[in-house]
């Protein structure tokens, strides 16, 4: 009788302390997640800590538009989404860069509302979707999680996850113009 006590006693150890060598791993895993979301919205910014603001163009047809434009006091007129977060794309020289995992943590992608099919722009050209995700001239479309309010620009010039962000440039009168997916040289060298 005494080994079979010892012997249950045992397994009921081994299985507390199994649970709490997993709550642990779990506890440092979202730490160490956390941790890496922080230093990607923190980390390689090249612009300053001035804070960024844009205006919205108000349309008829803008509250029915997947992106509209906004004038950008720091930008010029620039690329938004439906609910007026400043749009960016991720690039790498000239090259797109692919935003997966937990870089859309940080960059959630632009997406078709539910039951559209079809994406559409106010003043913004080339406008479309790779399934749900939204693309202006072929390149997917990302907010910036850094960006607290509509009109922020924050997410400009921060190189992370592969690449460089930009927020879309949209060119030509207010009445629809060419739009751009690279910025302006800031002349800082790379």
């Amino acid at each position: 009788m005494h080994y079979g006590t010892a012997g249950a006693g045992t397994g009921v150890a081994r299985r507390s302390r199994t649970g709490a060598r997993r709550a642990r791993i779990s506890a440092f895993v979202a730490l160490g997640a956390a941790a890496v979301i922080a230093l990607a919205a923190c980390g390689g910014s090249s612009s300053s800590s001035s804070k960024k603001t844009t205006t919205t163009t108000s349309k008829g047809a803008a509250a029915a538009a997947v992106v509209k434009t906004a004038n950008s006091s720091t930008l010029g007129t620039i690329a938004v989404d439906s609910t007026g977060k400043t749009v960016y794309t991720l690039t790498n020289g000239s090259q797109q860069v692919p935003c997966t995992g937990m870089c859309q943590t940080v960059w959630p992608p632009v997406s078709l509302p539910a039951g559209t099919t079809k994406a559409t722009g106010t003043g913004v050209k080339n406008v479309a979707a790779m399934g749900t995700q939204v693309t202006i001239n072929g390149a997917p479309v990302y907010t910036f999680q850094g960006d607290a309010a509509a009109g922020s620009t924050n997410g400009e010039g921060i190189n992370s996850f592969g690449g460089t962000w930009h927020a879309v440039k949209v060119g030509g009168s207010s009445g629809g113009g060419s739009t751009s997916t690279t910025a302006k040289s800031s002349g800082s060298g790379y």
